[in-house]
């Protein structure tokens, strides 16, 4: 056990002596022996143990200084008006762990520091005025990698055997910023009634001891924040485990992660050495107590080469340690992965690899092969399967193709994707005729024939947790479970415009094995205390220091949803290299359990790229466009008596442009102009048109076929957005004020109208509109006769 102590010094000279000796000795030593361990940037550590000094000593001697709260140490904006202080901030107001944070670390989250509660208990800390510590910089110099992750997991057995994560265990959601005036403003009424009524008062009578009733406020603050704050705890503890196991036992054996954590402990090694010879020197004048705990020996031993396994049951108890079921499209069922064309396997270190392969998530890992694209589907998602497919087949798709389900795809389901997969497909529609000079010769003697898997996850799940995976769940298994190394995993409903090579080759994707889309730019906003949660959850600065594990940066930071975009990402197209991010998949689910990350999506969008985060992988890339609308343009609209300057698209459809080429790539909700066209209400959406169809849809017949035919595009809008507290431009001269609308009274609710300009002359924000040229028109109506099944 390593064990934390010193005593600040109150008197000024002798600190100022004592770091005049530190230098001189040091000088001494490096003349004598010239010690190689000695890092090159000694003097900069000095420096920094000087100015540390010299604080310590400014705030001790300060007069005016009043606070008492080792959470003033930290991130005083993050400092509620109450003075709320986090439960455990000690080990990061010690000097040694200051000292290293500002020489390697630079932490730009502003939020008070929470971290694992297991390491409270690795640094044993019992003095309240801590200074100097040896044994931090014994840790870092003498402790590789795999030494610390063997210490974690014992120090875990240590303080409870019965330790493990429960995917069961709910913590109710909260939205909470630590902010005593926003929780009295909030709540004011409601404590001002409480407060009475426990004073034997009518609940509207005025507080007439205001010093009472602010005590009362006190006290129920710190309650409610207090629980929060454990909850919260609870989260980081559970999630701080996981990031440690799956860096410790999972990636281990990864030759580029061997190597960056190498370089990472050579460089602690001289600073915790380099920290040594000055403490030496010290001595004289410090006094170190012997901790009782030092040689103290653990009940429990780890032994990473067989505990694997034990690690894994408690951290992932609803794996149930077997293999999804196969079934290739012949009927041909497998017990385990089938293996495709290598495509980018990451290289391993063989040796390291045997020690860990107990675990079952290790012989998944190692299962992994090839590329292909993913679809995650029950029996209600088979028409649009079928339609996907046969559009694959036109785009010319040669990828295998994996359809995982929940135990609820029937037989007859299977069936049909296999026909649509398997027939000849000779046959195609006219509008083939339009673009047959932008395909090879031999184009229309058979569309390519689909490589089908069905892929049962029912048995990957434990018993126990089989409930947690309902509805959207499976899509979270789907992308755990699949077993390519690269895989696209997209909608049902997902409508391609590219080749699926396009996704795999596109410069975002090759650069960070993780590519997302944006979503649409509209309502609702996310409150601040949503960021705040995140950045919670992430690396903490002793995940950092201890494990490698990389602070959140400003790629994460600057985006729009840690600013108050609530709908930021569109989960129909996600691209991810397995290979590279194993880990941060494996945290999908587990974000899933947890209501609080439930609370910040909508749906499992938002999920995939915070399962990175928290993770500590800031290795994903985003489109830079957000969602468009893909259409036609309406007819100008007349408001007020003028004429309206914004263009508008409506669109049941949200479509994706790339940032490089400004092409269309993709869209959702199908082909079908509105793919709610067999619950529509005629009568009604014939009336409340209102000139955002095109004229002649005056009957039910003509409403019906242009509801079900293929969406017509010969125009793009991507609304504009400055940010999400600017969504919102009102102006008196009839322009629209947000980039979407929702139209409630069409499409059963599905259609939105887009706009490429928001607000008035003086306040006008402009966003993108693009003319589909004529070509990339006649490619489409192809693709869409396609999806549809005109003949």
């Amino acid at each position: 056990m390593f064990n934390i102590k010193y005593k600040l010094k109150g008197n000024r000279l002798l600190a100022y002596v004592g770091v005049g000796v530190w230098i001189l000795a040091l000088n001494v030593y490096l003349y004598c022996y010239h010690l190689e361990t000695i890092s090159d940037g000694i003097e900069t550590i000095i420096d920094t143990t000087n100015q540390h000094l010299q604080s310590f000593n400014k705030g001790n001697n300060d007069e005016s200084s009043t606070s008492d709260s080792t959470y003033d140490a930290f991130d005083q904006q993050d400092q509620p008006n109450s003075g709320y202080k986090p439960l455990n901030t000690s080990i990061l107001s010690t000097t040694p762990f200051k000292l290293y944070i500002e020489q390697y670390l630079e932490d730009k989250r502003n939020i008070d520091p929470i971290f694992s509660s297991n390491y409270e208990t690795m640094f044993n800390i019992n003095d309240d005025n801590l200074n100097t510590n040896p044994d931090f910089y014994k840790f870092l110099s003498t402790l590789d990698f795999n030494d610390r992750c063997q210490l974690y997991f014992e120090n875990l057995f240590d303080h409870n055997q019965n330790w493990f994560i429960n995917p069961n265990e709910r913590a109710q959601a909260h939205r909470f910023n630590f902010d005593f005036d926003t929780f009295l403003n909030d709540k004011r009424r409601e404590l001002q009634e409480h407060f009475n009524e426990d004073n034997g008062k009518n609940k509207n009578e005025q507080i007439d001891d205001q010093n009472a009733f602010n005590k009362y406020v006190d006290e129920k603050y710190h309650e409610y924040a207090d629980s929060i704050y454990q909850q919260e705890q609870t989260m980081v503890d559970s999630l701080s485990h996981l990031r440690i196991f799956n860096k410790c036992y999972l990636t281990s054996n990864d030759i580029s992660q061997q190597n960056t954590i190498k370089n990472f402990i050579a460089e602690q090694k001289h600073f915790g050495k380099s920290m040594l010879v000055l403490e030496k020197q010290d001595l004289k004048h410090k006094t170190t107590k012997a901790s009782n705990n030092k040689n103290k020996k653990r009940s429990i031993k780890i032994d990473p080469t067989k505990d694997c396994s034990n690690l894994e049951e408690r951290l992932y108890p609803w794996l149930s340690n077997h293999y999804p079921i196969f079934e290739k499209w012949t009927g041909a069922v497998e017990l385990h992965p089938p293996v495709f064309k290598n495509s980018n396997a990451r290289k391993t270190n063989p040796s390291t690899e045997s020690h860990y392969g107990s675990c079952f998530l290790n012989k998944f890992r190692k299962s992994l092969s090839g590329k292909g694209i993913v679809l995650t589907i029950g029996d209600q998602h088979v028409d649009d399967t079928v339609h996907l497919i046969t559009l694959l087949r036109a785009l010319q798709n040669t990828l295998p193709i994996q359809i995982v389900y929940y135990d609820n795809l029937s037989g007859h389901s299977k069936s049909r994707i296999v026909r649509a997969a398997r027939e000849e497909m000779r046959d195609l529609p006219e509008s083939f005729e339009q673009v047959r000079d932008q395909f090879s010769n031999d184009y229309d003697r058979g569309l390519p024939k689909q490589e089908v898997y069905f892929v049962n996850t029912y048995s990957v799940i434990h018993d126990n947790y089989k409930s947690r995976f309902e509805h959207w769940g499976n899509k979270l298994l789907a992308t755990v479970f699949n077993t390519f190394e690269e895989f696209l995993l997209i909608d049902a409903d997902t409508i391609l415009l590219k080749n699926p090579e396009w996704f795999f080759s596109n410069s975002k994707y090759s650069k960070s094995g993780a590519f997302f889309f944006r979503d649409r730019t509209t309502i609702p906003t996310r409150p601040d205390a949503d960021a705040r949660f995140i950045k919670k959850m992430s690396p903490s600065k002793l995940d950092a220091i201890m494990f490698d594990f990389p602070l959140i940066t400003d790629h994460t930071l600057e985006l729009e949803s840690m600013h108050g975009l609530f709908h930021f990402m569109e989960a129909g197209a996600v691209t991810i290299d397995k290979t590279r991010h194993f880990t941060s998949i494996l945290l999908l689910p587990q974000l899933n359990f947890m209501e609080s990350f439930r609370l910040l999506s909508h749906g499992e969008k938002e999920l995939f790229w915070l399962s990175f985060v928290v993770n500590g992988d800031e290795g994903f890339t985003f489109n830079k466009n957000f969602a468009a609308a893909a259409g036609k343009k309406s007819a100008p609209k007349v408001v007020n008596g003028r004429i309206r300057q914004a263009k508008e698209v409506c669109s049941a459809h949200p479509a994706h442009v790339d940032d490089e080429t400004s092409e269309l790539v993709w869209f959702n909700s199908g082909f079908h102009f509105c793919g709610k066209y067999a619950d529509i209400d005629y009568t009604h959406d014939i009336e409340e048109q209102n000139g955002r169809y095109k004229e002649g849809l005056d009957s039910i017949d003509s409403l019906k076929a242009y509801y079900y035919e293929p969406l017509d595009i010969d125009t793009i809008i991507i609304p504009p957005f400055v940010d999400s507290q600017k969504m919102y431009v009102g102006n008196n001269e009839g322009e629209p004020p947000r980039g979407w609308e929702m139209i409630h009274e069409l499409c059963n609710q599905y259609l939105w109208c887009a706009y490429n300009t928001i607000g008035g002359a003086d306040k006008r924000q402009e966003g993108s509109l693009i003319s589909v040229d004529e070509e990339s028109q006649k490619l489409f109506r192809y693709y869409g006769d396609i999806w549809v099944g005109v003949e």
